[in-house]
């Protein structure tokens, strides 16, 4: 935690951080963050999803490559 200090958190200082902590929390908070790689990331699922099944596993495997090349490039990702 960031707190220096030693009293708990009065109930709204609580609702608060739970607030700005729940907007960055699950998928919503990425897409209003970065709504052109969401999108791009709904097309190469339909890509995936349509392909011929002999196809899914190198295209599965190209767009991993692609992802983790993108995901290393994204500043403060871990």
């Amino acid at each position: 935690m960031d707190r220096s200090e030693d009293h708990p958190l009065t109930a709204e200082e609580a609702k608060q951080r739970l607030r700005l902590v729940a907007k960055h929390a699950g998928p919503a908070g990425w897409v209003r963050e970065r709504p052109w790689s969401a999108v791009a990331l709904a097309f190469a699922a339909g890509l995936l999803a349509g392909a011929e099944p002999v196809a899914r596993k190198p295209l599965a495997e190209a767009m991993a490559l692609l992802i983790a090349r993108g995901l290393n490039s994204v500043e403060g990702y871990y």
